[in-house]
């Protein structure tokens, strides 16, 4: 929990996560999912989903040696997540990302992204993201909710 994005670390804890040797498990949602309907109202009304397509994708090229991803589909999923960690000791929690959605011009485009480690731990925050000499970069992550 120590390495969600937006916290503020010091030099000595930044250094003290770097040498972390412990490994964590982290179920991750390889297909994605429609985000809440509130998530289109407000500021990302100009954003339309790209298309209905479904993507997917495969987890073992991001493996390392402090984090093992393994797809949600694996055990059942609970809101105490009890399988998960009597299986993996060191289970985290979940990880899942929205659809991306696009403005008209598809240069710009937002998603959520969330993590839920329980019945009463989660958080989630949306992404914002541009293009950009034809790379897309972040280039705001707002905090929508937490548990």
């Amino acid at each position: 929990m120590r390495t969600y994005i937006g916290f503020q670390y010091s030099e000595k804890q930044r250094d003290s996560i770097q040498k972390d040797t412990l490994n964590r498990v982290v179920a991750f949602n390889t297909v994605n999912y429609m985000p809440p309907i509130d998530f289109s109202t407000g500021s990302t009304q100009k954003y339309k989903p790209a298309n209905d397509s479904i993507w997917s994708f495969s987890l073992e090229k991001y493996n390392s040696s402090k984090y093992k991803f393994k797809n949600v589909s694996e055990q059942p999923f609970t809101d105490e997540l009890t399988q998960w960690q009597k299986k993996y000791p060191k289970f985290s929690g979940s990880l899942s990302f929205s659809k991306i959605y696009f403005d008209e011009t598809r240069k710009t485009g937002v998603f959520e992204v969330t993590y839920f480690c329980g019945s009463k731990c989660g958080v989630g925050y949306q992404v914002h993201i541009k293009k950009m000499k034809n790379k897309w970069k972040i280039i705001k992550v707002e905090h929508t909710w937490i548990s």
